[in-house]
Protein backbone atom coordinates (compact mmCIF):
# COMPACT_ATOMS: atom_id res chain seq x y z
CA UNK A 1 0.00 0.00 0.00
CA UNK A 2 2.83 2.10 0.34
CA UNK A 3 3.40 3.08 -3.11
CA UNK A 4 -0.17 3.55 -3.46
CA UNK A 5 -0.03 6.49 -0.71
CA UNK A 6 2.00 8.64 -2.47
CA UNK A 7 -0.08 8.15 -5.62
CA UNK A 8 -3.05 9.27 -3.71
CA UNK A 9 -1.85 11.98 -2.05
CA UNK A 10 -0.47 13.22 -5.37
CA UNK A 11 -3.81 12.33 -6.88
CA UNK A 12 -5.68 14.79 -4.52
CA UNK A 13 -3.10 17.43 -4.48
CA UNK A 14 -3.83 17.76 -8.55
CA UNK A 15 -7.56 17.49 -8.04
CA UNK A 16 -7.01 20.61 -6.14
CA UNK A 17 -5.14 22.18 -9.02
CA UNK A 18 -7.72 21.53 -11.64
CA UNK A 19 -10.12 24.15 -9.97
CA UNK A 20 -6.51 26.60 -9.61
CA UNK A 21 -4.82 26.34 -12.98
CA UNK A 22 -6.31 26.74 -16.03
CA UNK A 23 -5.34 23.71 -17.84
CA UNK A 24 -6.36 20.60 -18.92
CA UNK A 25 -2.73 19.30 -18.27
CA UNK A 26 -3.81 18.93 -13.90
CA UNK A 27 -7.04 17.03 -14.97
CA UNK A 28 -4.98 14.60 -17.15
CA UNK A 29 -2.65 14.15 -14.43
CA UNK A 30 -5.00 13.82 -11.96
CA UNK A 31 -6.94 11.08 -13.73
CA UNK A 32 -3.73 9.09 -14.61
CA UNK A 33 -2.47 9.56 -10.78
CA UNK A 34 -5.98 8.22 -9.78
CA UNK A 35 -5.44 5.32 -12.18
CA UNK A 36 -2.20 4.48 -10.61
CA UNK A 37 -3.55 4.37 -7.47
CA UNK A 38 -6.00 1.92 -7.77
CA UNK A 39 -3.48 0.16 -9.64
CA UNK A 40 -0.55 -0.04 -7.12
CA UNK A 41 -3.02 -0.96 -4.19
CA UNK A 42 -4.14 -3.93 -6.16
CA UNK A 43 -0.47 -4.45 -6.62
CA UNK A 44 -0.03 -4.27 -2.93
CA UNK A 45 -3.25 -6.96 -2.84
CA UNK A 46 -1.43 -9.41 -5.03
CA UNK A 47 1.77 -9.22 -3.26
CA UNK A 48 0.38 -9.25 0.40
CA UNK A 49 -1.59 -12.33 -0.85
CA UNK A 50 1.26 -14.19 -2.15
CA UNK A 51 2.58 -13.70 1.10
CA UNK A 52 -0.09 -15.17 2.93
CA UNK A 53 -0.87 -18.37 0.26
CA UNK A 54 2.87 -18.77 -1.04
CA UNK A 55 1.70 -19.04 -4.20
CA UNK A 56 4.00 -17.83 -6.80
CA UNK A 57 0.85 -16.76 -9.15
CA UNK A 58 -0.13 -13.37 -7.29
CA UNK A 59 3.51 -12.07 -7.72
CA UNK A 60 3.13 -12.85 -11.49
CA UNK A 61 0.56 -10.92 -11.68
CA UNK A 62 1.23 -8.05 -9.94
CA UNK A 63 4.37 -7.94 -12.26
CA UNK A 64 2.17 -7.62 -15.30
CA UNK A 65 0.57 -4.80 -14.11
CA UNK A 66 3.91 -2.88 -13.31
CA UNK A 67 4.93 -1.95 -16.51
CA UNK A 68 1.26 -0.52 -17.42
CA UNK A 69 1.26 1.38 -14.28
CA UNK A 70 4.73 2.79 -15.02
CA UNK A 71 3.88 3.79 -18.07
CA UNK A 72 0.76 5.56 -17.09
CA UNK A 73 2.81 7.39 -14.65
CA UNK A 74 5.20 8.62 -17.15
CA UNK A 75 2.90 9.87 -19.04
CA UNK A 76 1.09 11.80 -16.04
CA UNK A 77 4.75 13.01 -15.34
CA UNK A 78 4.96 14.21 -19.68
CA UNK A 79 1.59 16.04 -19.07
CA UNK A 80 2.45 17.85 -15.99
CA UNK A 81 5.25 18.95 -17.06
CA UNK A 82 3.31 20.82 -19.91
CA UNK A 83 2.12 23.19 -17.53
CA UNK A 84 5.91 25.41 -17.99
CA UNK A 85 4.80 25.72 -21.50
Amino acid sequence: MGGALFRMLYRDFLAECTGLLDSGHPRTGHALYAEAATGWTQVAALIAEAGKSGEARHLARAGTLAPDLARGEREAMRTLSRLRE
